[in-house]
């Protein structure tokens, strides 16, 4: 199999995946998924004659089985709730046991949100035909005031009483849509918690590690600096970080600062080969596969930093082999394993921004650079780095949020080299808090000035008139017309390159 048609085989699966959002029957068959068949076969007959050094027909017409595979698969793999989910009993007041499945998180009304896995249900209003608890499954969203729900953590038994809703949407957000994501389909407003825990009952886990992280970085920078930090390292998703600061990070063009990702997995690695750098490639490569696992665990199996974990370990396999790795099919090799093992991630933002960010780093920022070789390398490196992402996000971010941050690129160039240091102090803190939380929150400490000077460069940036530019949402259509063009000018711009 050539190399280009191993690439266009995992393209075609993620095709077929995001064909599932363009068209569907009513009896739910993927008609896109046959429209992208089709296509394979017209480009299997016509494509090999003009593209020589390119996949064969046979590997065209596969990439378009694959595709329409992935496309059943997926609306195999759509969560549909079973009888006895939770969902079935809303609306009404209920009180709900389960098992306690992520830590409480803030959320925008200032309530605690949490999940929740149901086992039992029973029915609390005054009408109610039965007293006695039912069986229950699924998967429950619940908010509670915080006073009731701090010590929560994952794995805790409880109770928990309040108003069992069906999810709503509004024009603002599709709250019912995101739930279905997340595999949900009703909420719990809870009135009241109770602890049904055993007291033997163990309560060690990777949650534990986190928390133990970004209580010792917040000792000494405060609650905001300090889990900005932790979110730094870990992502935000595994800490609370404060709603201003992720909005302000968000609207500046930093949020990728805030979610672990491939810039976190290569200063991971980047430490731990310094460390073994004496040693062997072999003792390298395991000491950076087992940091990778670490890491993957304390951030929570995020998508995104899964992707990068992998093409990492891509990197590790091929430095205890003393082979080249190349980038693209190692990242299309991430990318389809994670589609895989689970195809919502198709739709989750995050992971999509970080692939096609990936991508754009991966095809255009080496060339990028060479073209701006009249700057001194570290300079060209660090321009071209910001606008290969920002370029191959760009349709992402019009069509989902119909804004572009105005002088994002600028920005990342002048707060690039603190959120390095900001990171690499914050990994240093990370590792020196699990055995001695008191100089893991010192070392914090001493990350307050570029902590100061990155808050500061952000608002700045925030203020200054037009930091945003509002063009609406664009339709999915021309979200592939322009990833069609720029593979289109990517593939054209290889060929030329072979045939020089």
């Amino acid at each position: 199999m050539t190399p280009w048609g191993f690439i266009i085989i995992c393209l075609s699966y993620i095709l077929g995946l995001l064909s599932t959002g363009i068209a569907v029957s009513q009896s739910n068959q993927p008609i896109a998924g046959y429209g992208l068949l089709m296509l394979s076969l017209v480009l299997s007959i016509w494509l090999p004659k003009q593209w020589r050094l390119g996949p064969t027909g046979r590997q065209w017409l596969f990439a378009g089985i694959i595709g329409l595979i992935g496309a059943i698969y997926c609306l195999w793999r759509i969560p549909q709730p079973e009888i006895d989910d939770i969902s079935r009993y809303a609306p009404g007041t209920y009180s709900v046991y389960g098992e306690v499945t992520s830590l409480p998180q803030l959320n925008r009304n200032g309530k605690h949100k949490f999940w929740l896995k149901p086992h039992g249900v029973q029915n609390r209003s005054e009408q109610a035909d039965y007293i006695s608890r039912q069986p229950a499954s699924g998967k429950l969203y619940v908010t509670a005031l915080p006073e009731r729900s701090a010590n929560l953590y994952p794995g805790q038994a409880i109770k928990a009483t309040g108003r069992l809703y069906a999810p709503s949407s509004t024009e603002e957000f599709d709250f019912k849509a995101y739930l279905a994501r997340q595999g949900s389909f009703a909420g719990l407003s809870a009135n009241y918690i109770d602890d049904l825990a055993n007291p033997e009952q163990s309560q060690h886990g990777l949650w534990q590690v986190r928390r133990r992280i970004a209580n010792a970085q917040a000792r000494w920078l405060g609650d905001t600096k300090g889990h900005l930090v932790s979110a730094m390292v870990l992502g935000r998703r595994a800490v609370d970080l404060p709603y201003d600061i992720r909005d302000a990070f968000i609207t500046a063009g930093l949020a990728h600062t805030l979610a672990a990702s491939g810039f976190h997995v290569a200063l991971v690695l980047g430490m731990v080969l310094a460390l073994l750098k004496r040693y062997s490639n072999r003792t390298q490569a395991i000491g950076g596969s087992i940091a990778l696992f670490i890491y993957v665990g304390l951030t929570g199996l995020q998508a995104s930093v899964m992707r990068a974990a992998i093409m990492g370990l891509g990197a590790m396999l091929g430095l205890a082999l003393e082979r080249k790795v190349k980038p693209l099919a190692c990242l299309g090799v991430a990318v389809f394993l994670l589609l895989v093992w689970n195809p919502r991630w198709i739709w989750d933002i995050g992971f999509q921004l970080s692939v096609m960010a990936t991508l754009g780093l991966i095809v255009m920022a080496t060339a990028l650079a060479k073209r701006l070789d009249w700057l001194p390398s570290a300079i060209s490196t660090l321009l071209a780095v910001p606008i290969a992402a920002y370029i191959w996000t760009l349709p992402l971010q019009l069509y989902h949020f119909g804004t572009v941050p105005s002088y994002s690129i600028v920005l990342n160039i002048f707060a690039t080299p603190l959120v390095t240091v900001i990171s690499l102090g914050g990994f240093i803190s990370a590792m020196v808090s699990l055995i001695w939380p008191l100089v893991g929150g010192a070392i914090a400490w001493l990350l307050a000035i570029p902590l100061q000077l990155l808050i500061t460069l952000v608002t700045f940036f925030n203020q200054l008139p037009g930091n945003q530019v509002t063009i609406g949402n664009i339709s999915v259509w021309l979200v592939v017309l322009a990833y069609g063009l720029y593979g289109s000018i990517t593939i054209w711009l290889a060929r030329r390159n072979q045939e020089v």
